[in-house]
């Protein structure tokens, strides 16, 4: 399955704190991944050249921004039947939701759920049992808002129980 992913640049300590935070409820899912926001998800029946395709152009008219996670929330995911604890983005939030509906765009988007609005978020933990999720305190990360700047894509594919990367897209604007 190929996703696409953007990986917010936080201050180091703020990254640190987020992957250990992860790193306890979510091992899984923090080794296979670092601190993320999932623009595109698990699509089957792509051809893998049109989705980089699409991917390049998207990146090559959006430019760099920053994002604000201010706000967490506990919701059920119905794909994996668990429960996840998410980083909402409040500032930058639209900017990722426009990249999610874009990256849509293209012979792939019957694999969009569209009874699933899109949400700017990041998952920071993972449970079968919600009341497990609401007794934790994201605050222990770091004071809100958590701010991290968007500066590329990253196409994926997930193989077994291992992330492939495809390849990268610098946002216009990016600063190396």
């Amino acid at each position: 399955m190929l996703y696409v992913l953007t990986y917010p640049e936080f201050e180091t300590g703020v990254a640190t704190k987020i992957a250990r935070f992860r790193s306890s409820y979510e091992p899984e899912r923090a080794k296979l991944v670092p601190p993320h926001v999932t623009l595109v998800f698990g699509l089957r029946y792509v051809q893998r050249s049109k989705l980089l395709s699409l991917c390049e152009n998207v990146a090559e008219h959006a430019s760099e921004f920053v994002t604000k996670f201010s706000e967490y929330e506990v919701i059920h995911d119905p794909f994996d039947g668990t429960y996840k604890l998410l980083l909402l983005a409040s500032m930058g939030g639209q900017a990722l939701s426009k990249l999610h509906k874009q990256l849509y765009d293209g012979p792939h988007r019957d694999e969009l759920h569209p009874d699933h609005p899109y949400r700017a978020h990041m998952t920071i933990a993972t449970n079968e049992d919600r009341a497990v999720l609401e007794k934790l305190d994201p605050s222990e990360i770091a004071a809100f808002p958590l701010t991290g700047r968007i500066h590329s894509l990253e196409i994926v594919e997930l193989a077994g129980k291992r992330l492939n990367k495809l390849q990268t897209f610098r946002l216009r604007g990016h600063r190396s």
